[in-house]
């Protein structure tokens, strides 16, 4: 069972999220919405993976929240956005994640990706 920290500000689209992957055995060690949210739950929960929405509410930044949580304690981040452009990506490089799941995304997909990095 793989531990699992969403960080969406979207409320309807974390808890889809959610239930479509406790659906599959993972467990959600919580939700955040942002940033500082983020860093704190990761911090608490020690989760086995992050999925991280790169806008995220308060005007904060995925990607310096996964810098953040990743310079306390190594953990593989999967950004979850639509916002994937080269400039985004280059940005995201520095914290090394190990995908990107660009929305709108099915579940199926939501499932495939986090299955691959669980096996």
């Amino acid at each position: 069972m793989t531990k699992i920290l969403i960080v969406e500000d979207e409320p309807i689209v974390a808890e889809a999220m959610s239930m479509v992957l406790a659906g599959a055995g993972h467990q959600i060690v919580g939700i955040a919405a942002d940033a500082d949210s983020a860093i704190w739950r990761a911090a608490a929960a020690q989760p086995d993976l992050v999925l991280m929405d790169i806008k995220l509410a308060n005007n904060s930044d995925g990607i310096e929240a996964a810098r953040r949580i990743q310079a306390d304690r190594p953990v593989p981040v999967i950004f979850v956005s639509s916002y994937l452009d080269s400039r985004t990506r280059e940005r995201a490089a520095v914290v090394r994640p190990v995908g990107y799941l660009v929305k709108p995304y099915s579940p199926q997909k939501l499932l495939e990706i986090v299955s691959a990095l669980s096996a």
